[in-house]
């Protein structure tokens, strides 16, 4: 199982509904580091799920912040099957963040 992220937009196209619009994709990354993101976030990543991308980033930037100070706290949480490491789920936080700074208008939309 894997977390697949993006970030979507409401569009007026004129039409009877709003058009949603991705306007940037996360892509995915595997659920085994979940335990350090929730450390780190405080909850589940998949709470954000939903939520305005401006108002999730100063969470995600304070999550990048402690993963970032104690990398040896977060490498210990590391899964036994090698299926997902540190580096990466700090890379992906951090492209959600860079995206939600990017697009803070956008909705977080999570599939997993």
């Amino acid at each position: 199982m894997s977390y697949d992220i993006s970030l979507y937009l409401n569009v007026d196209s004129g039409g009877p509904e709003p058009l949603e619009v991705c306007v940037a994709s996360i892509g995915n990354y595997t659920v085994n580091v979940a335990r350090m993101w929730t450390d780190a976030l405080g909850h589940s990543l998949g709470d954000l799920k939903g939520t305005n991308a401006g108002d999730s980033q100063p969470a995600l930037a304070a999550a990048i912040d402690r993963m970032t100070a104690n990398p040896d706290r977060y490498r210990a949480m590391e899964p036994a099957n090698g299926w997902g490491d540190y580096e990466g789920a700090l890379a992906y936080l951090t492209a959600l963040r860079d995206a939600c700074a990017v697009h803070p208008k956008a909705s977080i939309h999570i599939l997993h």
